[in-house]
């Protein structure tokens, strides 16, 4: 059922589809290199050399016919131009084609022309023995730790985005570090489609760490106001990639400038990501809560330094179409340990949020024996004496009555009735205290409009309750909502100086979901209080879990996710739209508004 309700996500489903996307592209480029034989000779893709007339290469072996600096300009006596061209049409690698024994290669080597017979090999296992194998290796690690996550906590917002960068990243990493051959354009190989896509899935990566870093560690203001704008953040670079290229082949040229201008128009859109990612650090840490600052400040730092390193040795001196300033491998070397900082600050943010969501629960458990110890007493010091005096006034008024007073005996009774009307009291009292008695006679809905009209009377703050056709909920569950949105709106009408606030109750998919929000001054960097703590408490106690974040506009939201379970009897909590890393305690928005 869990793994139902998941593949009932869409965003799970396209985080999935990505990713099985990326991994089969990997796939085929290892498969093509290792299965393909081709000419001993590479495309550098650090410094893209493509020219209106050819592609530089440097040898893959010692004993390659080609020489450093080549520029391949036709195969088999027809031009490169013609080869490219034609590959880039339908019906791609399904017209995939043999090439022999041997190949022509006419290259302009020290600006004279010459012609070369290549010796068609299996791809160099040394070429995936050196540094590149050190990334890809580097990479799957990361990848393995981001499975190993995700399995366990595969609702989480931010370790689904920490999957589909890796995934992507690494697709990244095999392209760029084996590199295209002039004769995959011949052949058609699988690889060089495989390439054309690693360019996509790069685009991918950077837009995941965007969305990321809006996420974590707290939700930016325009994705809690329009959660449906994250579809920009991956659809704008391709989209300017594609309105790019095609701004380029419309420029003239031929198809190798063509091709030219796509690494540059890359690098800059890439570029641009990467920009995006500044502003998207400075602002997600100072939109974080003084309290937590301190578990991300680290992070912050690691991902500015290498996103800038990134933008300033490579993506921005190839986007003016100038060679990178350090080797074109160096972007996955320095991009993959922003990730794998990504993945630690989550798994610390999660242990931190276990460890409070234990000692949490040790409250809870505390709190309860002291509530039975005080019950006991209440029961032992206060109506069994009560009773006992009781059953020795009854004797009293007996008594009077055998010996035919009746006057004594009535003014005993009168005091036997005012005990029992004490006990009833005692008794009303304590039952408030365990279930509030309106949850009986009125209903959660009912018993939270008649507390807020009491809360709000003479109060300039109105408070509007939505709820939509409730069905019976678990007794304690009932009484968690009751208590969070109590809590939440007494904290509203005593810090948030709201005009108005809102009280939506709804059923989710198993779910009861809590949307508490006001207009009111909004989040700070205050700590948790004793009423904000006691409401993460009453969430986790039902298996449930607490955002406190920004409203939509202004003011406060506080969001709780409650389990009630389905027709099959589970139930699973889904993340609020795109929320931060764990289920459970959230302890790390806590605002003027909230105590």
């Amino acid at each position: 059922m869990r793994l139902r309700a998941l593949f009932r996500d869409p965003a799970w489903v396209a985080v999935v589809l990505v990713c099985v996307a990326a991994t089969l592209t990997v796939a085929t480029l290892i498969a093509s290199r290792l299965l393909i034989p081709a000419e001993q000779a590479t495309i550098p893709t650090g410094a893209w050399p493509w020219t209106a007339d050819g592609v530089v290469v440097q040898p893959l072996t010692p004993d390659s016919p080609f020489r450093g600096g080549d520029l391949v300009v036709a195969i088999d006596g027809r031009p490169l131009a013609d080869w490219v061209g034609d590959a880039l049409k339908p019906p791609w690698f399904f017209g995939s084609r043999s090439l022999g024994g041997t190949i022509a290669v006419d290259v302009v080597r020290n600006g004279a022309p010459v012609s070369l017979v290549a010796p068609i090999q299996p791809f160099p296992m040394d070429r995936l023995g050196g540094a590149p194998l050190g990334l890809v290796v580097f990479g799957a690690t990361a990848l393995i730790l981001a499975l190993a996550l995700i399995v366990r906590r595969p609702q989480a917002t931010a370790l689904r985005l920490i999957v589909l960068g890796v995934t992507c990243d690494v697709a990244d990493i095999v392209a760029w570090e084996t590199g295209l051959q002039p004769t995959d354009f011949v052949a058609r190989t699988p690889f060089l489609y495989a390439f054309g896509l690693a360019a996509v899935f790069s685009l991918v990566f950077w837009s995941s760490l965007i969305h990321l870093l809006s996420t974590y560690p707290v939700r930016a203001r325009w994705l809690v106001r329009r959660p449906s704008a994250v579809f920009f953040v991956y659809a704008l670079p391709l989209a300017a990639l594609a309105v790019g290229a095609a701004v380029a082949a419309v420029a003239g040229g031929g198809v190798l400038a063509w091709i030219d201008r796509l690494g540059a128009l890359n690098a800059a859109v890439v570029s641009a990501s990467i920009v995006a990612i500044l502003v998207a650090i400075v602002t997600g840490y100072q939109r974080t809560p003084a309290p937590r600052r301190s578990q991300v400040r680290l992070l912050a730092v690691t991902l500015f330094v290498a996103a800038a390193a990134v933008l300033v040795l490579i993506s921005g001196p190839i986007a003016l179409s100038q060679p990178p300033l350090v080797p074109r491998g160096t972007t996955a070397l320095l991009a993959l340990p922003v990730v794998a900082a990504l993945a630690l600050a989550v798994i610390r943010d999660h242990l931190f949020q276990v460890d409070l969501l234990a000692s949490s629960r040790a409250r809870i458990v505390a709190a309860r024996e002291e509530e039975r110890l005080r019950l006991r007493r209440e029961l032992h010091d206060g109506l069994g004496p009560t009773l006992a005096a009781l059953g020795l006034k009854v004797d009293t008024a007996r008594a009077d009555a055998v010996a035919g007073d009746a006057s004594a005996a009535a003014a005993t009774l009168g005091e036997i009735r005012a005990d029992v009307h004490e006990i009833l009291g005692q008794i009303r009292g304590l039952a408030r205290e365990l279930r509030p008695p309106t949850l009986d006679s009125l209903g959660l809905v009912g018993g939270l409009r008649q507390q807020v009209e009491t809360l709000t009377a003479g109060s300039r703050t109105g408070v509007e309750i939505v709820a939509v056709d409730l069905p019976d909920l678990p007794p304690g569950v009932e009484v968690a909502a009751y208590r969070i949105v109590i809590e939440a709106v007494t904290n509203i009408l005593r810090h948030a100086d709201a005009d108005a606030a809102t009280v939506r109750l709804a059923i989710e998919r198993g779910v009861l979901r809590i949307d508490v929000e006001d207009d009111g001054v909004g989040v700070g960097g205050d700590g948790i209080g004793v009423g904000t703590r006691a409401m993460y408490e009453r969430a986790a106690e039902v298996g449930g879990e607490l955002v406190i974040e920004p409203g939509r506009l202004r003011g406060t939201r506080v969001t709780a996710l409650l389990p009630v379970g389905d027709r099959s009897g589970e139930a699973s909590i889904e993340p609020t739209s795109t929320t931060g890393p764990a289920a459970g305690i959230r302890p790390g928005v806590v605002g003027p508004g909230v105590e």
